[in-house]
This record gives structure tokens, C-alpha cells and sequence, in this order.
């Protein structure tokens, strides 16, 4: 029943919209102790969301769910299925199938693709975006607004990092100003995004040292993708920074790991 309800809250963002009226929404629970898959066939094309605001029409839904300490099985398993929809008439002929044993007779089903073994570089973004300590605030958060980032490390002048800008500290900072528009001081969100020991300044000449995260998870490049892939998923640590010699090279993010494993 838990899991059902946490399925039913699954947005855009958590399923893939593979092309030819396929779909793999896809979940981590702690409902199940085990990498489930499930196949569902709509008797009409339903319309699905996607991440890009446009609609998707189909009818073969995939769903993946799997427990939170199987994150590597968990995306892997992801990646098998969106490239076994992508294979040209792999969705007819599961429309076309009259029983599970039919579908699973499908050649290309017995001879789904296999993932092949990355490494953190082969899924890593390169360093593009700095942000250093002494940059404004608004200046750093319209270059992630811009770039679409859900954060950057913050490095010194020897590209050593120092600390993390993510989403939760922009909104933590911003939004206190937004609520004072409505003088409601017992608003009880003004709790929420302003946790103690944290003050934001009153005037506009905040930069990202003052609201920046300290406490930063990274890798080396000589970590497994495994590693990546638990971190990422068990710690909630997206994007994940990676270094080389103590410098900071790239990110890692869920969506970048997903991409990489849907081009096999």
C-alpha cells in the first residue's frame, strides 16, 4: 500500500518517455527489498507529461522500483529497458503479445542489451561554471538559473573547493525577503528557511561565502561508478563534485548518470 501511494506521487521528472509509445516510470522505496519490474499495457494511448512541459502518447508503461541500497541495479536496470523500447518494433510487438509468456518470447526482449561497465569519467560533466566565495550572490545563482544547475562547488583561485551553492541555500536566502512582503511574522515557514545559526543579510551585497554549504561529499576520479552511483542515491547528493590531485574537474549528477546509461 506504501508503495502504491509513493507511485501514485511520481512526477515528470521520474519517468522516461523512451519514444514509440513506450514509458519507464521509474521509483526508490523502502516499501520492497528488491529490484521490481513491472508491465502495464493502457487499452487507449494515455498522455504523460515530460520533463520538457510537452505531452507523450502510449500505451506499454515499464515500471522500475527498487529498494534504496541498490542504487547501481537500480539504474542499470533503467538503462537496459529504455534501450530494449528503443529497438525499432519492440513496443508493436508487445502490444501485439497475448500473455507475459509471449512478450518474454520476444527476441529482442531474450536478448535485451546489457550496460555496459562505466567509470565516473565516462559520466562526468566537465567543469564549466566557477563560483568562487567573494562572487555575488545574484550573480551566482542567474549563472545556475542559466545552466540549469541544482548546485556548484564553490572553489578558491586554485580551483580547490571550499564549499557547495545548491538550491536549498538560494531559496533559503531568498525566501525570508519574500515573506516579509506579507509581514506575517508567525508565518511558520519563515522556521523552515531560516535553520538556526543562519542569518541572511537585509541588503543586496550578499555574496556566496555567506550562504554557501562548507560540509561538501566528493570523489576522486579514481572512484568506481558504484560508489558515485550510492552516494548520488543513498546520501541524496546531487550534483556530486569530483577532483583530481584535490582540484575540482566535474559533477556528476542523477540526470547526467541517467543519460549515460540510456545511450546503451
Amino acid at each position: 500500500e506504501r508503495l502504491l501511494r509513493q507511485i501514485g506521487a511520481l512526477g515528470a521528472e521520474d519517468t522516461i518517455a523512451v519514444g514509440g509509445g513506450g514509458f519507464l516510470p521509474h521509483i526508490r522505496s523502502d516499501a520492497i527489498d528488491r529490484v521490481v519490474v513491472a508491465l502495464g499495457i493502457g487499452s487507449r494511448p494515455l498522455r504523460v507529461p515530460t520533463e520538457t512541459g510537452e505531452e507523450a502518447r502510449g500505451r506499454v508503461f515499464i515500471l522500475v522500483a527498487a529498494p534504496f541500497d541498490a542504487p547501481v541495479a537500480y539504474l542499470e536496470t533503467v538503462a537496459t529497458l529504455a534501450a530494449l523500447l528503443r529497438q525499432d518494433g519492440v513496443v508493436d510487438a508487445i502490444l501485439a503479445a497475448g500473455s507475459a509468456r509471449e512478450i518474454a518470447a520476444i527476441d529482442a526482449v531474450r536478448n535485451a542489451p546489457r550496460v555496459q561497465k562505466l567509470s565516473v569519467l565516462d559520466v562526468m560533466e566537465p567543469a564549466a561554471h566557477r563560483v568562487y566565495p567573494d562572487m555575488p550572490l545574484e550573480e551566482a545563482a542567474r549563472l545556475m538559473v542559466r545552466g540549469r544547475h541544482r548546485g556548484l562547488p564553490v572553489v578558491n583561485r586554485n580551483d580547490e573547493i571550499v564549499g557547495m551553492l545548491s538550491e536549498k541555500d538560494l531559496i533559503r536566502d531568498y525566501l525570508p525577503g519574500y515573506l516579509r512582503l506579507f509581514d506575517s511574522s508567525d508565518d511558520p515557514a519563515k522556521k523552515l528557511v531560516q535553520p538556526s545559526g543562519r542569518r541572511t543579510r537585509e541588503t543586496g551585497d550578499r555574496t556566496v561565502k555567506d550562504v554557501m554549504s562548507k560540509a561538501v561529499l566528493c570523489l576522486p576520479t579514481e572512484a568506481s561508478i558504484s560508489e558515485a552511483a550510492s552516494i548520488i542515491v543513498n546520501k541524496n547528493v546531487d550534483p556530486l563534485p569530483l577532483t583530481r590531485e584535490g582540484k575540482w574537474v566535474g559533477l556528476i549528477s542523477r540526470r547526467s548518470l541517467i543519460r549515460k546509461l540510456l545511450q546503451f
